[in-house]
Protein backbone atom coordinates (compact mmCIF):
# COMPACT_ATOMS: atom_id res chain seq x y z
CA UNK A 1 0.00 0.00 0.00
CA UNK A 2 2.54 2.51 0.89
CA UNK A 3 6.29 2.75 -1.07
CA UNK A 4 9.21 2.61 1.35
CA UNK A 5 9.69 6.49 1.30
CA UNK A 6 6.14 6.72 2.61
CA UNK A 7 6.64 4.40 5.27
CA UNK A 8 9.51 6.32 6.52
CA UNK A 9 8.38 9.26 6.83
CA UNK A 10 4.63 7.41 8.49
CA UNK A 11 7.11 5.97 11.15
CA UNK A 12 9.41 9.02 11.79
CA UNK A 13 5.71 11.26 12.12
CA UNK A 14 4.15 8.76 14.47
CA UNK A 15 7.15 8.38 16.76
CA UNK A 16 7.96 12.31 16.77
CA UNK A 17 4.02 13.25 17.58
CA UNK A 18 4.22 10.25 20.53
CA UNK A 19 6.94 11.90 22.28
CA UNK A 20 6.25 15.34 21.96
CA UNK A 21 2.46 15.76 21.22
CA UNK A 22 2.63 17.99 18.55
CA UNK A 23 2.44 18.90 15.13
CA UNK A 24 5.30 17.33 12.96
CA UNK A 25 6.94 19.64 10.57
CA UNK A 26 9.54 18.43 7.85
CA UNK A 27 12.19 20.30 9.00
CA UNK A 28 11.77 18.65 12.01
CA UNK A 29 11.69 15.46 10.32
CA UNK A 30 14.65 16.31 8.21
CA UNK A 31 16.58 17.62 11.82
CA UNK A 32 15.59 14.63 13.36
CA UNK A 33 15.92 11.55 11.55
CA UNK A 34 18.36 10.28 8.70
CA UNK A 35 15.84 10.04 5.95
CA UNK A 36 17.72 11.65 3.28
CA UNK A 37 15.22 14.01 1.37
CA UNK A 38 14.80 17.46 1.29
CA UNK A 39 12.34 19.30 3.38
CA UNK A 40 10.54 20.04 0.04
CA UNK A 41 10.43 16.30 -1.01
CA UNK A 42 8.76 15.33 2.13
CA UNK A 43 6.30 17.88 2.46
CA UNK A 44 5.15 16.59 -0.97
CA UNK A 45 4.91 12.94 0.52
CA UNK A 46 3.10 14.10 3.66
CA UNK A 47 0.47 15.62 1.77
CA UNK A 48 0.18 12.24 -0.22
CA UNK A 49 -0.34 10.73 3.25
CA UNK A 50 -2.94 13.31 4.65
CA UNK A 51 -4.70 12.44 1.40
CA UNK A 52 -4.44 8.98 1.59
CA UNK A 53 -5.44 9.12 5.35
CA UNK A 54 -2.88 8.99 7.25
CA UNK A 55 -1.96 11.86 8.59
CA UNK A 56 -3.96 14.62 9.04
CA UNK A 57 -3.31 18.45 9.90
CA UNK A 58 -4.91 20.45 12.74
CA UNK A 59 -4.24 23.64 11.42
CA UNK A 60 -3.26 25.30 8.01
CA UNK A 61 -0.20 26.23 8.73
CA UNK A 62 0.93 23.68 11.24
CA UNK A 63 3.04 20.06 10.88
CA UNK A 64 0.83 16.82 10.42
CA UNK A 65 -0.30 14.15 13.21
CA UNK A 66 -1.23 10.56 12.64
CA UNK A 67 -4.77 9.76 11.86
CA UNK A 68 -6.25 6.80 13.41
CA UNK A 69 -5.66 5.08 10.14
CA UNK A 70 -1.54 6.07 10.19
CA UNK A 71 -1.51 5.06 13.86
CA UNK A 72 -3.06 1.51 12.87
CA UNK A 73 -0.55 1.30 9.80
CA UNK A 74 2.25 2.05 12.39
CA UNK A 75 1.39 -0.73 14.62
CA UNK A 76 0.66 -3.25 11.96
CA UNK A 77 3.22 -2.79 9.50
CA UNK A 78 5.96 -0.27 11.02
CA UNK A 79 6.70 -0.91 14.74
CA UNK A 80 9.20 -2.56 16.36
CA UNK A 81 9.72 -4.72 19.59
CA UNK A 82 10.50 -2.21 22.45
CA UNK A 83 13.85 -2.94 23.95
CA UNK A 84 13.45 -2.90 27.80
CA UNK A 85 16.54 -2.26 30.28
CA UNK A 86 17.50 -5.74 31.67
CA UNK A 87 17.50 -3.69 35.16
CA UNK A 88 13.96 -2.23 34.94
CA UNK A 89 12.56 -6.11 33.71
CA UNK A 90 14.42 -7.77 36.87
CA UNK A 91 12.58 -4.54 39.09
CA UNK A 92 9.23 -5.83 37.44
CA UNK A 93 9.67 -9.04 38.06
CA UNK A 94 10.22 -8.43 41.88
CA UNK A 95 7.36 -6.07 42.05
CA UNK A 96 4.98 -9.33 40.31
CA UNK A 97 6.90 -11.61 42.88
CA UNK A 98 5.72 -9.40 45.68
CA UNK A 99 2.24 -8.59 44.05
CA UNK A 100 1.76 -13.22 44.17
CA UNK A 101 2.53 -13.39 47.92
CA UNK A 102 -0.31 -10.82 48.50
CA UNK A 103 -3.48 -12.93 47.15
CA UNK A 104 -6.00 -10.88 48.70
CA UNK A 105 -5.14 -7.74 47.43
CA UNK A 106 -3.49 -9.26 44.04
CA UNK A 107 -5.79 -8.33 41.35
CA UNK A 108 -6.20 -4.20 42.79
CA UNK A 109 -1.96 -4.00 43.56
CA UNK A 110 -1.53 -4.90 39.91
CA UNK A 111 -3.75 -2.09 38.51
CA UNK A 112 -2.06 0.57 40.76
CA UNK A 113 1.37 -1.24 39.26
CA UNK A 114 0.13 -0.97 35.44
CA UNK A 115 -1.08 2.27 35.43
CA UNK A 116 2.21 3.02 37.14
CA UNK A 117 4.39 1.94 34.83
CA UNK A 118 2.74 3.18 31.67
CA UNK A 119 1.48 6.37 32.54
CA UNK A 120 -2.19 5.23 31.29
CA UNK A 121 -5.35 4.00 32.70
CA UNK A 122 -5.13 0.32 33.31
CA UNK A 123 -8.48 -2.25 33.39
CA UNK A 124 -8.14 -5.44 35.22
CA UNK A 125 -11.64 -7.44 34.08
CA UNK A 126 -12.32 -11.35 36.21
CA UNK A 127 -15.07 -12.46 34.43
CA UNK A 128 -17.53 -14.55 36.57
CA UNK A 129 -16.81 -18.16 36.20
CA UNK A 130 -19.99 -19.73 36.33
CA UNK A 131 -18.42 -22.45 34.23
CA UNK A 132 -17.16 -24.07 37.70
CA UNK A 133 -18.29 -27.50 39.05
CA UNK A 134 -19.17 -28.05 42.13
CA UNK A 135 -16.62 -30.88 43.99
CA UNK A 136 -17.67 -31.94 46.86
CA UNK A 137 -20.29 -31.10 49.60
CA UNK A 138 -20.08 -32.15 53.21
CA UNK A 139 -22.48 -31.40 56.07
CA UNK A 140 -20.56 -31.08 59.22
CA UNK A 141 -23.00 -31.39 62.90
CA UNK A 142 -21.72 -27.88 65.20
CA UNK A 143 -24.24 -28.26 68.11
CA UNK A 144 -27.68 -29.66 68.20
CA UNK A 145 -29.32 -28.59 65.44
CA UNK A 146 -26.80 -26.80 63.84
CA UNK A 147 -24.06 -27.56 61.28
CA UNK A 148 -21.52 -26.11 58.80
CA UNK A 149 -22.23 -26.88 55.30
CA UNK A 150 -19.27 -26.53 53.09
CA UNK A 151 -19.50 -26.72 49.27
CA UNK A 152 -16.19 -26.92 47.26
CA UNK A 153 -15.03 -26.23 43.79
CA UNK A 154 -12.95 -27.50 41.12
CA UNK A 155 -11.62 -24.12 40.79
CA UNK A 156 -10.56 -24.93 44.74
CA UNK A 157 -12.76 -22.52 46.38
CA UNK A 158 -14.62 -23.01 49.35
CA UNK A 159 -17.72 -21.74 50.63
CA UNK A 160 -19.40 -22.52 53.72
CA UNK A 161 -22.20 -21.64 55.78
CA UNK A 162 -24.13 -22.85 58.57
CA UNK A 163 -27.62 -24.49 58.50
CA UNK A 164 -30.41 -25.59 60.80
CA UNK A 165 -30.97 -29.20 60.44
CA UNK A 166 -33.42 -31.20 62.36
CA UNK A 167 -33.65 -32.31 66.19
CA UNK A 168 -32.87 -35.58 66.52
CA UNK A 169 -31.16 -36.22 63.24
CA UNK A 170 -28.48 -38.63 63.40
CA UNK A 171 -24.98 -38.74 62.36
CA UNK A 172 -25.94 -41.75 59.63
CA UNK A 173 -29.06 -39.88 58.22
CA UNK A 174 -26.52 -36.70 58.12
CA UNK A 175 -24.28 -39.06 56.08
CA UNK A 176 -26.95 -40.53 54.10
CA UNK A 177 -28.28 -37.03 53.02
CA UNK A 178 -24.13 -35.85 52.45
CA UNK A 179 -24.21 -38.71 50.25
CA UNK A 180 -27.56 -38.23 47.88
CA UNK A 181 -26.55 -34.04 47.68
CA UNK A 182 -22.90 -35.32 46.53
CA UNK A 183 -24.63 -38.13 43.85
CA UNK A 184 -26.97 -35.29 42.49
CA UNK A 185 -24.76 -32.28 41.98
CA UNK A 186 -20.81 -33.77 42.23
CA UNK A 187 -19.68 -32.27 38.56
CA UNK A 188 -22.57 -30.51 37.63
CA UNK A 189 -21.48 -26.62 36.62
CA UNK A 190 -23.05 -23.90 39.08
CA UNK A 191 -24.56 -22.35 35.89
CA UNK A 192 -26.58 -25.23 35.42
CA UNK A 193 -27.90 -25.79 38.92
CA UNK A 194 -31.52 -24.10 38.90
CA UNK A 195 -35.04 -24.15 40.17
CA UNK A 196 -35.68 -26.84 38.13
CA UNK A 197 -33.49 -29.30 39.64
CA UNK A 198 -34.42 -28.36 42.96
CA UNK A 199 -37.67 -29.29 42.34
CA UNK A 200 -36.16 -32.94 40.61
CA UNK A 201 -33.81 -33.42 44.39
CA UNK A 202 -37.07 -32.57 46.23
CA UNK A 203 -39.11 -35.22 44.44
CA UNK A 204 -36.06 -38.19 44.89
CA UNK A 205 -35.70 -37.36 48.57
CA UNK A 206 -37.52 -38.64 51.18
CA UNK A 207 -36.37 -36.79 54.29
CA UNK A 208 -36.65 -32.98 55.43
CA UNK A 209 -37.26 -30.38 52.94
CA UNK A 210 -36.36 -27.45 54.37
CA UNK A 211 -32.79 -28.82 54.58
CA UNK A 212 -32.61 -29.73 50.65
CA UNK A 213 -33.68 -26.15 50.24
CA UNK A 214 -31.24 -24.18 52.48
CA UNK A 215 -28.45 -26.20 50.90
CA UNK A 216 -29.63 -25.96 46.99
CA UNK A 217 -30.60 -22.04 48.36
CA UNK A 218 -26.49 -21.45 49.83
CA UNK A 219 -25.51 -23.11 46.31
CA UNK A 220 -27.49 -20.69 44.04
CA UNK A 221 -26.54 -18.06 46.42
CA UNK A 222 -22.72 -18.18 45.44
CA UNK A 223 -23.69 -18.35 41.94
CA UNK A 224 -24.88 -15.18 42.39
CA UNK A 225 -22.54 -13.77 44.81
CA UNK A 226 -19.59 -14.98 41.87
CA UNK A 227 -20.02 -11.27 39.93
CA UNK A 228 -17.53 -10.02 36.99
CA UNK A 229 -14.78 -7.99 38.86
CA UNK A 230 -13.41 -4.85 37.45
CA UNK A 231 -10.48 -2.61 38.72
CA UNK A 232 -9.93 0.42 37.17
CA UNK A 233 -6.61 2.55 38.42
CA UNK A 234 -5.01 5.76 36.91
CA UNK A 235 -7.68 7.72 35.55
CA UNK A 236 -6.31 10.89 36.87
CA UNK A 237 -2.76 10.09 34.52
CA UNK A 238 -4.58 10.88 31.26
CA UNK A 239 -5.03 14.60 32.81
CA UNK A 240 -1.25 15.21 31.81
CA UNK A 241 -2.28 13.94 28.34
CA UNK A 242 -2.64 17.19 25.89
CA UNK A 243 -5.22 15.82 24.56
CA UNK A 244 -7.52 15.16 27.57
CA UNK A 245 -6.59 19.08 29.32
CA UNK A 246 -10.64 19.88 27.94
CA UNK A 247 -12.08 18.93 31.37
CA UNK A 248 -15.88 17.64 29.66
CA UNK A 249 -13.74 15.23 27.41
CA UNK A 250 -12.25 13.87 30.69
CA UNK A 251 -15.31 13.76 32.47
CA UNK A 252 -16.88 11.89 29.58
CA UNK A 253 -14.33 9.65 29.63
CA UNK A 254 -14.28 8.83 33.59
CA UNK A 255 -18.28 8.41 33.36
CA UNK A 256 -17.79 5.76 30.71
CA UNK A 257 -15.37 4.30 33.19
CA UNK A 258 -18.11 4.04 35.69
CA UNK A 259 -20.58 1.44 33.19
CA UNK A 260 -18.73 -1.55 34.43
CA UNK A 261 -20.90 -4.00 31.98
CA UNK A 262 -19.84 -1.95 29.29
CA UNK A 263 -16.08 -1.78 30.17
CA UNK A 264 -16.61 -5.16 30.94
CA UNK A 265 -18.06 -5.97 27.55
CA UNK A 266 -15.47 -3.94 25.38
CA UNK A 267 -12.88 -5.76 27.52
CA UNK A 268 -13.59 -9.33 26.25
CA UNK A 269 -14.67 -8.58 22.70
CA UNK A 270 -11.75 -10.46 20.93
CA UNK A 271 -11.05 -13.56 23.72
CA UNK A 272 -7.89 -14.55 21.81
CA UNK A 273 -5.50 -16.09 23.43
CA UNK A 274 -2.60 -16.56 20.66
CA UNK A 275 -1.48 -12.08 20.92
CA UNK A 276 -3.09 -8.95 22.25
CA UNK A 277 -6.10 -7.14 21.42
CA UNK A 278 -5.45 -3.38 20.03
CA UNK A 279 -7.98 -1.48 19.31
CA UNK A 280 -7.80 2.52 18.13
CA UNK A 281 -10.35 5.15 18.35
CA UNK A 282 -13.92 4.26 16.78
CA UNK A 283 -12.44 0.55 16.81
CA UNK A 284 -13.08 0.30 20.67
CA UNK A 285 -16.75 0.79 20.24
CA UNK A 286 -17.41 3.83 22.73
CA UNK A 287 -17.78 7.50 21.43
CA UNK A 288 -16.27 8.39 24.89
CA UNK A 289 -13.17 6.52 23.71
CA UNK A 290 -12.97 7.72 20.37
CA UNK A 291 -9.52 9.84 21.07
CA UNK A 292 -8.30 6.78 23.16
CA UNK A 293 -6.10 3.28 22.07
CA UNK A 294 -7.30 0.26 24.21
CA UNK A 295 -4.91 -2.79 24.65
CA UNK A 296 -5.78 -6.05 26.33
CA UNK A 297 -4.05 -8.72 27.48
CA UNK A 298 -5.73 -12.35 28.21
CA UNK A 299 -3.65 -14.45 30.98
CA UNK A 300 -4.91 -17.14 33.48
CA UNK A 301 -4.22 -16.40 37.36
CA UNK A 302 -5.16 -18.96 39.79
CA UNK A 303 -7.28 -21.10 37.26
CA UNK A 304 -9.13 -17.98 36.39
CA UNK A 305 -8.99 -15.67 33.30
CA UNK A 306 -7.94 -12.35 33.89
CA UNK A 307 -8.49 -9.48 31.12
CA UNK A 308 -5.73 -7.16 31.46
CA UNK A 309 -6.43 -3.58 29.56
CA UNK A 310 -4.42 -0.49 29.44
CA UNK A 311 -6.31 2.53 28.07
CA UNK A 312 -4.61 5.86 26.68
CA UNK A 313 -4.50 8.40 24.04
CA UNK A 314 -4.34 6.99 20.60
CA UNK A 315 -0.72 8.71 21.07
CA UNK A 316 -0.16 5.97 22.70
CA UNK A 317 3.35 4.85 23.29
CA UNK A 318 2.06 1.52 21.44
CA UNK A 319 5.73 -0.46 21.12
CA UNK A 320 6.37 0.30 25.21
CA UNK A 321 2.77 -0.63 26.13
CA UNK A 322 2.47 -3.63 24.36
CA UNK A 323 5.93 -5.05 25.09
CA UNK A 324 4.95 -4.60 28.68
CA UNK A 325 2.02 -6.60 28.26
CA UNK A 326 3.39 -9.57 26.43
CA UNK A 327 6.17 -9.76 29.14
CA UNK A 328 3.34 -9.47 31.92
CA UNK A 329 1.67 -12.25 30.12
CA UNK A 330 4.57 -14.57 29.46
CA UNK A 331 5.49 -14.27 33.61
CA UNK A 332 1.96 -15.14 34.53
CA UNK A 333 1.54 -18.08 31.87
Amino acid sequence: MLDERKRLILNAVVQDYICSAEPVGSRTLVKRHRIGLSPATIRNEMADLEEMGFLEQPHTSAGRIPSHLGYRFYVNSLMGDFQFDPAELHALEQKLSDLESQPANFTRQLAKLLSSVTSYISLIAEPCDTAQEVRHIDIIPLTAGVASLIVVLSDGAVNHTTISVPSGLSSRQIKSLTAFINRRLQGIRLRDINPAMLNELRDEFSGNMKLIDDIMSFVQHMLLARDDQLIVDGAKNLLSQPEFKDINKFQDLLAALEQNDVILKLMQVNDSPDDLDIRIGAEIGLESFYDCSLVVATFTHRERKVFLGILGPARMHYAKTIGFLRRLRDYFD
